[in-house]
C-alpha cells in the first residue's frame, strides 16, 4: 500500500436520496454525496473501505474489479484485487490516474460501480456513478502515517471509553473532546449508531451513550468538518465477564474459550464428567461450548453468554437452576465419579447480554433492557410477583422480571436476593431481606417474601453495583461508595470492631474515594480506584480472603490496601472465600483460599490461603 506523508480520506455515499450540501447527479439519476475531502501530496494512494448493505450490515466476501483509463471496468483488462472481510473492510493499492471500481457480492451479482480519479496536489474526484442495488459505500484513502496515530493530536480525542477498556455494565458512556466545529459520526462494529454536532471551535466536551455487543467492540469516531476536514479515529474495548469465580470452582474466557478448574463434583467445570470430589488445579480449555464471550460462576453453578446472545448453564440443578425445565441431578452422591450435566442452552431466551448466578438461582439481561430469572424462588428472588412460596419453591424455566424500567444496564446475584440497576442511575432489589438486603431501612426475617423488585429510595446516580452473600455495594457517578445489608464480618467497611450490625439503608464507606468499579462476593469487598490500585474490607483470616500479605489478620473493617504486589487491574473475578483479577495486559492473578484446587496452581497446597496475589498461567 502506498505511503501518504499527509492523511487523506475520501468518503462516498451511495444513497437513492441525495439531502447534503455536495451533491451531484449521475446520468443514471442516481444522486450520491460528498462529505468531505482532504487531498494527500504523493502519487501512490492506499485505499481503505468498508462496503455496506442498504441496512448498513458489512457486505462480507464482496470482490472490487478495477482498471486504469477510459478502459471498461467490464473488459478482460480489469483486475479482481480486492475482496471484502466479514467487517466488509476492503484495500486497494491505486496510482495517479483514473480508475473505474466495480463491486460484485460474494454471489457475483453486481452491486454497482463508479470511478475514482487520483493525482498528485489535487482532491480525488468521484464521478459516473452507478448503483445496480441500494447500498452504501465509505471509501477511505488513508495512510500508514494516519494508521499508526488514529488515536493522536488533530481535531478531537475519544476522552471515554479508553481504548482496552473492559466494561461491565450495557451502555457506553461516550465522551469526545472537540477542539473544531463539525459533525461527529459514531459507529460500534461499523454500524452507525449516533451524530454528535461541534458548534464551536473552543474546546468543548461533548457526549452521548450507545449500546455495546457482548464480546469485543470497536468503537469508531469520524470527525466532518465545516472546511471539509475529515478525521477519523477507533478504539476497542469489550464489554463482559472474563473471570469468575463460584464456591470454589473458577473460570476465565480467552479469545471465545473457556477455561476452567477447581471443584467439580456437580460437574460445574463444564467437562460433562466428574472423577468425584477431588481437586482439580490443572485448568481445562473446554472442548463443550465455545465463542463464550461473558461468564458468571457461584455456588456450585456455572453460567455462560456466547457472542450469539445465547446462555448456557451447567453444574448442580435440584432447585431447577439450569433453566431445563426440570431439576435432574446425574449425580447419585457428592462423591460419586460419573457423567455430570454439560453445557446446555438455556431454553427461551435470545439476545442476552448479561448474567449473575447467585446461589442457586440466576438472573440475565436482555439486549431490550427485559430481565428474566430461573431457579430457587422461596423469597421471591426471582422477581416474577409469585406468592404463596414456601421453601421448596423454585422455577425450573426462565420467568420475566416484573416492575422493572426498561432501561437496565447491570443485573446481579446474591445467595438469596437479586439487584438491578437503571441507565437513570437507579438500583432496585428483591428477594431475601432477612439481613436488610433490599436498603430500604427495615431488617426483614428469614422467610419475609419480596417477589417484585423495590426502588432503593435513599440512592441516585448509580453506576456501578456489586454483592456478596448478603450485602451489596453501589458505586455513585462522583466515584463514592455505599454499601448496606450483612456486616458481621466488615464487609460493609463502615468500621467498627468485632461483628458490626447488619445495615439496612445504604451508607457512606469511608477512607475511599475515586474509585471506577466495585466488587465483592462471599464476605468481602473490593474496590477498583482510577490509577489501578485495590482497596479492599471484610473477612480474610485463614482464607487470605483479600490478599493482604497475611492471614492473621481476621477481619478488616474498613478500606485498606488490598491485593498486594500488583497494579493496573482491570477487573475481578470474586468466589466465595477465592478471588482473581485481570490485568491491563490481560495476564490473571488470583488469591485466597486454594480449596480443591480453585487457583488454578498445581504446585500451591490445597486447602490453604495464598495472602499475595499469584499469577495463574492458561495452557495454549
Amino acid at each position: 500500500m502506498g505511503k501518504i506523508n499527509r492523511f487523506s480520506v475520501l468518503t462516498v455515499f451511495l444513497l437513492g436520496i441525495c439531502s447534503l450540501s455536495f451533491c451531484k447527479e449521475d446520468p443514471s439519476g442516481i444522486n450520491f454525496g460528498i462529505l468531505g475531502i482532504l487531498s494527500g501530496g504523493e502519487t501512490s494512494f492506499g485505499v481503505t473501505g468498508v462496503l455496506k448493505d442498504s441496512s448498513g450490515n458489512p457486505l462480507s466476501g464482496a470482490s472490487l474489479s478495477f482498471a486504469e483509463g477510459n478502459t471498461s471496468v467490464r473488459s478482460v483488462s480489469a483486475k479482481a484485487d480486492a475482496t471484502t472481510d466479514e467487517s466488509g473492510i476492503w484495500k486497494l493499492d491505486l496510482q495517479e490516474g483514473t480508475f473505474h471500481l466495480y463491486v460484485l457480492s460474494k454471489e457475483g451479482a453486481s452491486l454497482g460501480s463508479f470511478k475514482i480519479a487520483t493525482s498528485a496536489g489535487t482532491t480525488p474526484v468521484i464521478f459516473n456513478v452507478s448503483v445496480a442495488t441500494p447500498g452504501s459505500f465509505e471509501v477511505s484513502i488513508i495512510t500508514s502515517t494516519e494508521a499508526n496515530n488514529a488515536n493522536g493530536g488533530s481535531s478531537f480525542s475519544i476522552l471515554s471509553p479508553l481504548a482496552g477498556k473492559q466494561l461491565f455494565v450495557y451502555q457506553v458512556d461516550l465522551s469526545i473532546s472537540s477542539k473544531e466545529k463539525g459533525l461527529y459520526q459514531i459507529y460500534l462494529n461499523n454500524s452507525k449508531k449516533l451524530t454528535l454536532s461541534s458548534a464551536s471551535a473552543d474546546l468543548a466536551t461533548l457526549s452521548g451513550s450507545i449500546k455495546p455487543v457482548i464480546g469485543q467492540n470497536t468503537l469508531r469516531v469520524s470527525f466532518i468538518g465545516q472546511t471539509g476536514t475529515y478525521v477519523t479515529k477507533s478504539i476497542s474495548f469489550y464489554f463482559g465477564n472474563r473471570t469468575t469465580g463460584g464456591g470454589s470452582h473458577s473460570g476465565f474466557v480467552k479469545n471465545g474459550s473457556l477455561y476452567t478448574w477447581g471443584r467439580n463434583n456437580k460437574g460445574q467445570l463444564g467437562q460433562g464428567i466428574s472423577t468425584g470430589d477431588n481437586s482439580n488445579s490443572t485448568i481445562t480449555k473446554l472442548s463443550t461450548i465455545g465463542d463464550v464471550a461473558s461468564i458468571s460462576f457461584n455456588q456450585n453453578n456455572s453460567l455462560a453468554i456466547k457472542t450469539d446472545g445465547t446462555v448456557w448453564a451447567w453444574g448442580a440443578n435440584a432447585q431447577g437452576q439450569l433453566g431445563q425445565g426440570d431439576n435432574l441431578e446425574l449425580e447419585t452422591s457428592a462423591s460419586a465419579a460419573g457423567p455430570r450435566h454439560p453445557p446446555r442452552v438455556v431454553p427461551g431466551i435470545s439476545n442476552a447480554v448479561m448474567g449473575s448466578f447467585g446461589f442457586n438461582h440466576a438472573v440475565v439481561l436482555k439486549s431490550d433492557g427485559s430481565v428474566v430469572a430461573f431457579g430457587q424462588n422461596n423469597v421471591g428472588q426471582l422477581g416474577n410477583g409469585a406468592t404463596g412460596l414456601t421453601s421448596a419453591s423454585y422455577s425450573a424455566s426462565p420467568v420475566d422480571v416484573i416492575g422493572l424500567p426498561s432501561d437496565v444496564i447491570q443485573v446481579i446475584a446474591g445467595s438469596q436476593h437479586s439487584a438491578a440497576l437503571t441507565a437513570t442511575g437507579d438500583v432496585y432489589v428483591w428477594g431475601r431481606n432477612q439481613y436488610g438486603n433490599l436498603g430500604d431501612g427495615v431488617i426483614g426475617t428469614s422467610t419475609a417474601v419480596t417477589s417484585t423488585p423495590k426502588k432503593v429510595a435513599t440512592l441516585g446516580g448509580i453506576k456501578h453495583i456489586a454483592n456478596g452473600r448478603d450485602h451489596l455495594l453501589a458505586l455513585k457517578s462522583d466515584g463514592n461508595v455505599y454499601s448496606w445489608g450483612l456486616g458481621a464480618s466488615g464487609q460493609l467497611g463502615l468500621g467498627g470492631s468485632g461483628s458490626p450490625a447488619d445495615v439496612a439503608t445504604p451508607s457512606l464507606v469511608g477512607n475511599i474515594s475515586s474509585v471506577t468499579s466495585v466488587w465483592a462476593n462471599g464476605t468481602q469487598s473490593f474496590a477498583i480506584l482510577s490509577d489501578g490500585t485495590v482497596k479492599g474490607w471484610g473477612a480474610n483470616s485463614t482464607t487470605a480472603n483479600l490478599g493482604i500479605g497475611n492471614t492473621t489478620t481476621a477481619k478488616v473493617y474498613e478500606p485498606s490496601d488490598a491485593v498486594i504486589g500488583i497494579r493496573n487491574i482491570v477487573s475481578f473475578g470474586c468466589g466465595a472465600t477465592h478471588n482473581f483479577s485481570m490485568l491491563s495486559d490481560g495476564s490473571l492473578y488470583g488469591w485466597g483460599w486454594n480449596f480443591k484446587g480453585s487457583l488454578g496452581r498445581p504446585d500451591l497446597q490445597e486447602s490453604w490461603g495464598a495472602a499475595t496475589p499469584v499469577l495463574v498461567t492458561l495452557p495454549d
